[in-house]
């Protein structure tokens, strides 16, 4: 069983970068072992004749593929892309590539809002997985994809497809509309892709968690050559604090609009940066100061900007944080949007301070699992797993404490503790039910969902 386990894992991981979980390797092995008989093999050699790009192989990797998506998924990037980017491409062409679609409902979103605002979009979705992609070219979604989170965009649906009680089935010249492919983003050149230009916006949202940073660091700097300079690029709002300069290339900045946190490239911008070097090389003292201190006053104008804008905000979060010291009651949820909105900022000082002063009855899970968020996006996994160590000890059934208590010691390769984390976190979500207090903390995921990945990377948390 081992051997069997051991064989596949290294071809998976090599091809795709996906860790296979512990608690996958059971369903693996009955599927290994069916196969094996049917060929009239032992299960041992039909593992080593295991090879990428055929049918055997995509098997394999559509049974280990875990998706989640639905319709208009984080609808403030939605908010943003209907009021401040598809405006400037209203009758005219404009190009995305969604290169981690699963089953499509963000292709269908986005298609479905150019189309309300008279944007020429040229849409080309990728996964690696044959199965859901299957799902899109067929059109067949279950109503489970319409979620409250973009409910006020489900109507631009409506003239493309049909619904039934149980089903949103889109029209056939609707979805020709939409290019889809199969692309495996570890090892498919990007001379494999089915189009030449470069795209206007990138998405790449929910795919990372399955990556180590290495993986995460090359598939970004693979991708983003094939988008245009001051093209967009949009991972999932929860996935933006983590990611720095390790994961990020030189060429492409984080950015803001409101609440929206997203990256744009900027080749020209790096190329200045590398002039003025150059330039300031031949510069006498004299001049390298003056330049400095005239950079040194425009940059202070712009932190000046930037407090007034945060001003009403910094006023709410402290009016806040004074009913938290005063003992009184508080909004949870609130306080944890605050703190996610300074760490997809970089400001984790700030975080770390709103974190630390949560206190009063009942506040200290609070406090101990936001400070290990904190520290958790600062990437101190050390620090982060004491912090929620000390949430679990307060509150015994707190699972966003023991669910990414388990990812943390994922990342550490402490395998065996994070079984047990992910194994209390699924007990948890699952003896709640429908009725999960905590439910501020999944971001844009849903209980069953977060249940799932619990069950993915437990006994042995993907290792």
């Amino acid at each position: 069983m081992n051997e069997l386990i051991e064989l596949v894992k290294s071809k998976i991981l090599e091809y795709s970068g996906i860790n296979i979980a512990v608690s996958q390797h059971q369903d693996l092995i009955t599927h290994l072992e069916k196969k094996a008989a049917a060929k009239g093999m032992l299960p041992v050699d039909y593992c080593r004749s295991l090879t990428p790009h055929t049918p055997e192989f995509d098997e394999v990797i559509n049974l280990i593929t875990v998706n989640e998506t639905y319709f208009f998924r984080e609808e403030l990037q939605f908010d943003f892309l209907k009021k401040e980017v598809f405006p400037k491409y209203m009758g005219k062409n404009l190009t995305i590539w969604t290169c981690c679609c699963a089953t499509g409902e963000e292709a269908v979103s986005l298609m479905a809002l150019a189309l309300s605002m008279n944007v020429n979009l040229t849409l080309y979705a990728s996964d690696i997985d044959d199965n859901v992609l299957e799902v899109l070219k067929s059109g067949h979604y279950s109503t489970f994809s319409l979620r409250p989170d973009g409910q006020k965009y489900h109507q631009l649906l409506e003239p493309y497809s049909t619904r039934t009680e149980n089903e949103i089935v889109f029209n056939r010249d609707f979805l020709y509309r939409i290019h889809v492919f199969k692309f495996n983003l570890l090892k498919d050149p990007l001379s494999k892709l089915p189009f030449y230009e470069n795209v206007d916006i990138l998405f790449m949202r929910n795919v990372f968690i399955y990556f180590d940073k290495e993986t995460r660091a090359a598939v970004t700097s693979k991708v983003t050559e094939r988008l245009k300079s001051d093209g967009l690029l949009f991972f999932s709002m929860n996935e933006v604090g983590s990611m720095d300069e390790r994961v990020i290339p030189k060429n492409i900045y984080k950015t803001n609009n409101g609440g929206v946190y997203y990256f744009v490239k900027d080749n020209a911008a790096a190329n200045t940066m590398r002039l003025t070097a150059e330039a300031n090389r031949r510069m006498s003292e004299n001049e390298k100061k003056r330049k400095n201190e005239t950079l040194r006053q425009e940059v202070q104008k712009v932190k000046v900007q930037k407090f007034s804008e945060q001003s009403e905000k910094l006023r709410k979060a402290k009016t806040a944080l004074d009913a938290i010291s005063a003992g009184k009651d508080f909004d949870a949820k609130q306080i944890y949007e605050d703190i996610c909105l300074e760490i997809n900022r970089g400001d984790f000082e700030k975080a770390r301070a709103m974190a630390k002063s949560i206190s009063g009855a009942d506040a200290k899970k609070y406090s101990y699992f936001m400070q290990g968020y904190v520290e958790y996006h600062a990437d101190n996994r050390a620090e982060a797993e004491a912090f929620f160590t000390s949430a679990e000890s307060a509150c015994k059934d707190f699972w966003p404490a023991f669910f990414y208590h388990g990812m943390v010691l994922r990342d550490l390769g402490k395998i065996g503790p994070a079984q047990s984390c992910f194994s209390k976190c699924s007990k948890i979500i699952s003896d709640f039910g429908n009725n999960n207090p905590y439910d501020f903390t999944l971001d844009s995921f849903s209980p069953s969902y977060i249940f799932s990945l619990c069950n993915t990377f437990s006994m042995g948390g993907g290792q």
